[in-house]
């Protein structure tokens, strides 16, 4: 048996996605053309970005399509900053705002023991900074933990202190579980990913507001708005078009569900293990994530040992080398490097089953004990 059960690095693709990708497919012409095929990619082009903007509570000229969310955060991020001007973002941010925000010698805000970003610390950074900053960057909800971030709060301390900052918010794991229009209304640039919520890989997209004035960081062909130059992949873009959809309609239900079985993952969990508690539970969670700290073990070999059984899961977000260093969302929450080795993130989906669930109850388990007892640790 198999159980994937790590939604949060990549999702399966919806049918309706995989049915809009494959239509777009036959559609040979170019947007940026002048005759009747590429008219016919360009309608379709036109239409996906209008239903993207319709679900994101944003106008179609507002969406701009890009390769996924590390392109759409890098842009938010390097199109916002003028000379001299700083960038702020949490420290638990997704790499790709995280080293983003390194690379132009900015600031990074503290969380609380429970993984929402110290409002405090921020006010602070903006009082110093004022007009200064260029960019204020705090995720929806973040990617190890869940935790959803209290963006209202930001978004005001911003305006109060640095009127003339862009407000980004990273949302690429939300759309499956959050309103995404509703928690970002108000901020000047908002970042997707279309494979996080059934979507194909390697397309998103990032809402630009109009008055943002955001630098391009592609130059050729002026296509998006001339803030993203490139042939558009069509057929991605009306793949996520369809999976956004898809995630909107079917949200209320997808919560109950995944929350019902996140729920049944923790308690089986708990049941094994009486004093292992997830990281964030004290602050406000999205529903799909579940991440520990298994002090004394390793990640990597929790890992493999779990692959081994059929389930698959990670240590937190996924990146090319595939290392598995102490999480930096779980130390700056103030996890030891120790809990912070022995991490283990895992994410429900839409597509998730109760015996996935139960498979994985026995099987991380099991693993779990089988480690600890070599180590002479326990839990409980």
């Amino acid at each position: 048996m198999e159980a994937y059960l790590d939604n949060a690095a990549t999702t399966p693709i919806n049918p309706a996605a995989l049915e809009a990708q494959i239509q777009a497919s036959q559609i040979i012409g170019n947007p940026s053309g002048s005759h009747r095929a590429a008219r016919a990619a360009k309608e379709l082009l036109e239409m996906s970005r209008e239903r993207v903007g319709l679900r994101l509570g944003v106008g179609a000229s507002e969406v701009i399509f890009t390769s996924g969310g590390t392109e759409s955060d890098n842009l938010a991020i390097f199109g916002s900053i003028r000379d001299s001007q700083v960038a702020l973002s949490s420290a638990i941010e997704h790499h790709a705002v995280l080293d983003a925000v390194r690379a132009s010698k900015g600031r990074l805000v503290g969380v609380s023991s429970s993984g929402a970003i110290d409002l405090n610390q921020l006010e602070d950074e903006l009082k110093d900074w004022g007009d200064s900053v260029g960019v204020v960057s705090v995720m929806m909800a973040n990617n190890e933990t869940g935790v959803v971030q209290p963006l209202s709060e930001v978004l005001k301390l911003a305006r109060k202190y640095s009127p003339r900052a862009l407000c980004h918010t990273d949302a690429v794991q939300a759309p499956s579980y959050l309103d995404v229009a509703e928690l970002a209304r108000g901020f000047d640039l908002v970042s997707i990913s279309g494979h996080k919520f059934g979507g194909p890989k390697g397309v998103g997209a990032l809402v630009v507001k109009k008055s943002s004035g955001l630098r391009a960081m592609l130059y050729g062909g002026g296509q998006e708005f001339e803030l993203r130059s490139g042939t558009p992949n069509l057929g991605g873009i009306a793949a996520m078009a369809a999976a956004l959809d898809e995630a909107e309609t079917n949200r209320e239900g997808n919560v109950r569900r995944v929350e019902g079985l996140t729920q049944m993952l923790r308690r089986g969990l708990s049941d094994r293990f009486p004093a292992l508690k997830p990281n964030g539970m004290e602050s406000p969670q999205m529903c799909s994530i579940t991440n520990y700290c298994f002090a004394g073990l390793n990640s990597e070999e929790i890992l493999f040992k779990l692959d081994s059984a059929g389930v698959y899961a990670s240590a937190g977000s996924s990146c090319a080398s595939g290392a598995l260093n102490p999480s930096h969302v779980l130390l700056a929450m103030g996890r030891s490097k120790l809990e912070a080795a022995g991490s283990l993130r895992l994410s429900i989906g839409v597509t998730t089953t109760e015996e996935d669930v139960e498979y994985a109850i026995c099987v991380v388990g099991d693993v779990i004990d089988e480690l600890a007892a070599k180590k002479g640790i326990a839990w409980g």
